[in-house]
């Protein structure tokens, strides 16, 4: 802004009566141009955030409901001599195959609706590998932490109370 001075008085000595107003630094017009660009990418981030906390708190809350729902089966089979290991391995397989489903049918909705908010990306590629890799293992590893507590408090549960259990 230290130039605006001499650069409207190098104008007015060409022409006196050309207009020279609204002078400002290259990085303020850059900056009023984007805003909404930011604004927008923001809010998007802000509602892709809340999205993936409510598929984590998903993903946790179906596949514990799942091995809850299972609570006597558990308590039969450990009765009967089922180890811990054989235990989990059957929930860790209940709960993945019910996750591999959702995820299948998440990526191919999120590979048919990333044309929707492509004008949003900047330097991203709408079908991005390394995006949908990056969200995909961390809902694998959501999924197996929400098919691993449960099942490990299933395999603690006293087979008697387990089978009393409502």
């Amino acid at each position: 802004m230290s130039l605006a001075e001499a650069v409207r008085q190098q104008v007015w000595s060409v022409d006196s009566e050309q207009p020279v107003s609204g002078a400002m630094p290259l990085s303020d017009m850059v900056d009023d141009n984007l805003a909404s660009r930011r604004m927008q990418a923001s809010l998007l981030t802000g509602f892709a955030a809340i999205a993936l906390l409510l598929v984590t708190l998903g993903i946790y809350a179906v596949l514990s409901f799942a091995v809850a729902q299972r609570t006597q089966e558990i308590g039969v089979r450990v009765a009967l001599g089922a180890q811990p290991a054989q235990v989990l391995r059957m929930i860790f397989s209940q709960g993945l195959k019910l996750f591999l489903i959702g995820a299948a049918i998440g990526l191919v909705a999120a590979f048919l609706l990333t044309r929707a908010i492509s004008h949003l990306l900047f330097h991203v590629s709408p079908y991005d590998p390394a995006s949908f890799a990056a969200i995909t293992t961390l809902l694998v590893a959501v999924a197996l932490l929400a098919c691993y507590l449960p099942a490990r408090r299933a395999t603690q549960v006293d087979p008697l109370i387990a089978l009393r259990y409502d």
